[in-house]
């Protein structure tokens, strides 16, 4: 296993262990539990920043727009029956000229991209803790899904990687 896997696999367990309790339930029919709805933010939130830029700017919790492509690599952005995933950031726009591959396909953006820091998501419950719901079913959303999330940022130097408590979440 490669060093970057394990520093993902500890911080997925801190991060996820803190949603372990009691399971709110989806219903059989498939429809959002309770309130799933109000996290679904109606309009996109103005001048989202990207992983790098909310790194570079945040050194206390801060409100933010973040934006990414719920993804992670090689590891899955999403945990079963946990109100968390990882986005990852997109490449710059005018460099990718909308090309949705080109990232995959330019050495620069490559690496620039693998430095770039993830960003975990989490919905709270009331309590302050991470839902025990699946956060696919909560908000309805799929790996590669592009978001803008509006929430409390935090930078976790030790292992690359920005914290978001989101408020609100916005798929593109």
């Amino acid at each position: 296993m490669s060093i970057t896997k394990f520093i993902w696999l500890i911080v997925f367990a801190g991060i996820f262990a803190a949603g372990c309790g009691t399971k709110e339930l989806v219903t059989s029919s498939g429809k959002l539990p309770a309130g799933g709805g109000k996290y679904i933010l109606a309009t996109e939130p103005s001048d989202p920043q990207t992983p790098t830029e909310v790194k570079e700017s945040v050194t206390e919790p801060t409100l933010v727009a973040i934006t990414g492509r719920i993804d992670a690599g090689d590891v899955e952005p999403f945990q079963d029956g946990v109100a968390s995933f990882l986005i990852s950031q997109l490449p710059e726009g005018d460099h990718a000229e909308g090309d949705p591959d080109h990232a995959d396909n330019c050495p620069f953006c490559k690496r620039k991209l693998k430095n770039a820091p993830k960003a975990v998501v989490r919905i709270l419950d009331d309590s302050g803790e991470v839902m025990t719901v699946d956060a696919r079913k909560l908000l309805g959303i799929a790996k590669g899904d592009v978001v803008v999330v509006r929430g409390s940022a935090t930078f976790l130097e030790p292992v690359n990687t920005v914290q978001v408590d989101a408020e609100g979440i916005f798929v593109r």
